[in-house]
């Protein structure tokens, strides 16, 4: 359910250029998604924003949120958004991806999003990131932790996610 309210609020809050961490950190925890916040349920915007940001097609973040509102957020969003709610996003933005879940594709390519569990799978909850391959082959985890501004590296995304804990990713294709 889109809340109008939340995109006046949204687009008055300053935010950093460039790729965004850290969504429980400053004026990014603030930002209203649907009956919730970006702190609370926020990483699946901000991995689209980076995406976004990635590809070289960026927008606003309020203007994420909004069309993430838009297609139905489930429960007013205090779970977050849905892998399906992205798929839907990157369609209507002719973003280019391929859907996945092994390791392996995500340390072959150059960008995409991952949806994993952050625990045990079911009793836990998924987080999105954004993931792109470096110059010197190393993975730039983007919002690996919702407390820390920082870029995270990794040689391989087995380094944040065992495989069972995996639930899909979106790679992206310029």
């Amino acid at each position: 359910m889109y809340h109008r309210k939340n995109f006046k609020a949204n687009s008055q809050i300053k935010l950093p250029d460039g790729y965004l961490n850290g969504q429980s950190m400053g004026d990014l925890a603030t930002l209203k998604i649907g009956g919730t916040t970006v702190n609370d349920a926020g990483c699946g915007p901000i991995a689209v924003y980076n995406a976004m940001q990635y590809l070289g097609k960026p927008l606003p973040l309020a203007q994420v949120v909004k069309e993430l509102e838009t297609y139905a957020a489930p429960i007013d969003a205090h779970f977050g958004v849905s892998g399906i709610l992205l798929m839907i996003f990157f369609l209507r933005h002719r973003v280019r991806f391929r859907i996945a879940r092994r390791i392996k594709k995500f340390d072959q390519s150059q960008a995409g999003v991952l949806l994993y569990w952050t625990k045990r799978p079911i009793f836990s909850s998924g987080h999105f990131v954004f993931y792109r391959k470096e110059e010197d082959g190393r993975i730039g985890i983007f919002n690996r932790y919702c407390n820390r501004d920082q870029i995270y590296y990794v040689d391989s995304v087995r380094e944040i996610a065992a495989q069972k804990l995996i639930q899909m990713g979106y790679i992206l294709k310029k």
